[in-house]
């Protein structure tokens, strides 16, 4: 087989090529192995660290049942002192002397700047229908009172109460070990709490004498055991919604 120089040349050149790009393809090679051992390394890492983090959000302790529990206040946590039925509220004369009924209750809320009343005339309460009018004192909320007036509905209608702060976790306790109930696991666990943006008019003396359930959860501030039934979930810790 016959060659002409310049094909010779040719062939030369290419070879000569092809040597000098070797050192570099290797290089090359070298810097993609290492880019792709550093990338499972990391996913790996990524991995481990999620499947360590699953698992503490699932153990028992301080930690985890303090967010369990303040995730379960910051929506049912409301410290509240219910009344009864929703505002106006009407009490009769016979009700003011004798301060029975809700009279007693209404004169300390509005010494509190809660309620103010006025005097008017509205028909006697009957299960038959309106009865014949009557002189009462009627009271409804202040501006100032609106910003605690909670007016829910219940059973027999609406209930109207005033709330005066928020309770969050002070303190965790004592917890029990999990026990399995049903398809999870189930802790009952002990904590104090305290009362964020306590209302000023919650710690008059004369508001906890006439409301005893707002003396009591003052006065249990950092004190009284509370306890909360934890259920794990596939999340991790939480009070089951009421």
């Amino acid at each position: 087989m016959i060659f002409s120089l310049d094909s010779w040349l040719s062939r030369s050149k290419s070879t000569r090529a092809d040597d000098a790009m070797g050192p570099n393809l290797v290089l090359i090679d070298k810097l993609l192995r290492r880019i792709s051992m550093r990338k499972f390394f990391l996913i790996s890492l990524t991995g481990a660290v999620f499947l360590i983090a699953c698992n503490d959000v699932k153990k028992t302790s301080d930690g985890n049942f303090r967010k369990a529990i303040s995730q379960y206040l910051e929506k049912h946590g409301k410290a509240c002192t219910w009344i009864g039925p929703p505002f106006p509220i009407d009490v009769s004369e016979p009700e003011q002397r004798l301060q029975s009924g809700a009279a007693g209750q209404m004169a300390v809320l509005e010494a509190a700047g809660l309620v103010h009343s006025s005097d008017t005339v509205a028909p006697t309460p009957s299960i038959f229908g309106p009865g014949a009018p009557r002189r009462v004192k009627r009271y409804e909320p202040t501006e100032a009172g609106k910003k605690y007036l909670q007016q829910v509905p219940g059973v027999l209608g609406q209930s109207a109460g005033f709330c005066y702060g928020d309770r969050t976790v002070d303190s965790i306790v004592k917890w029990t070990e999990p026990v399995t109930m049903g398809a999870g696991s189930q802790s009952e666990v002990t904590y104090t709490y305290k009362i964020a943006n306590l209302a000023p008019w919650a710690i008059r003396p004369d508001v906890q004498r006439e409301f005893g359930d707002v003396r009591t959860t003052v006065a249990g501030i950092s004190k009284a055991n509370e306890i909360a039934g934890l259920q794990l979930t596939n999340h991790g810790w939480e009070v089951p919604s009421r």
